[in-house]
């Protein structure tokens, strides 16, 4: 394939990974422009998007990016997840949008809040971790790996994904919270990159390999 005709997935791979990035920095300088009683370490990010908090903009602006970057990469990716994968994933994109458009409670004890928009934001953050992790499962089956060594950024991303929530009481969480983001979204990153990158060499067998094999070999 000439280099003229992988300028198109290029670009689009360039554009879905500038979202991602922007989604995650908006996320990181959030905490910036809360009061002095929120912890980075202590809070997580749907307490930087918190109802009626000053700045809580940036963080809303982050889940949208990410869920703008979650829908470019699966875009590209449909063909190789699969319907299902893809349906997952377009799950977690719309979710994101979701956790933009209604806030969390704050985190100050006796601060006021509308507990209808608070429930609606547990709800699609909850869609958020379930899709991701079903997501990533179909997308694995769909991509039929032929080793466990060829699946290693999936399953890392998956043992993040699982591990991370049922720590949300601990007094890190705002740490462990933001771990879990950068790793969806650097296999988000990955899955675009796959997509662009120049076709396989043929094996010696004759057949050409799969897509998502170099990464994991």
């Amino acid at each position: 394939m000439s280099p003229d005709s992988r300028a198109g997935p290029r670009t689009a791979y360039i554009g879905a990974l500038a979202l991602l990035v922007a989604g995650l920095t908006a996320l990181a300088a959030a905490p910036a422009l809360m009061p002095d009683s929120y912890s980075i370490v202590e809070h997580g990010t749907s307490e930087s998007a918190a109802q009626g908090i000053d700045g809580a903009w940036l963080a809303r602006a982050g889940f949208i990016l990410l869920g703008l970057g979650v829908l470019a990469v699966s875009r590209l990716r449909a063909r190789a997840w699969g319907p299902l994968g893809t349906a997952l994933h377009l799950a977690f994109a719309v979710s994101m949008f979701g956790v933009a458009a209604f806030a969390a409670k704050p985190w100050e004890d006796g601060a006021i809040y509308v507990e209808s928009e608070d429930a609606l934001h547990s709800l699609f953050a909850g869609i958020i971790g379930f899709s991701f992790i079903t997501g990533v499962l179909a997308v694995m089956i769909a991509r039929r790996l032929p080793s466990v060594r060829a699946a290693v950024p999936d399953l890392v991303a998956l043992a993040v994904a699982i591990a991370v929530p049922p720590l949300m009481s601990s007094s890190a969480w705002g740490v462990l919270q933001r771990v879990m983001f950068v790793t969806a979204a650097a296999w988000y990153g990955r899955e675009a990159w796959l997509h662009q990158r120049p076709p396989q060499p043929a094996t010696p067998s004759g057949n050409e390999s799969r897509p998502g094999f170099a990464m994991g070999a």
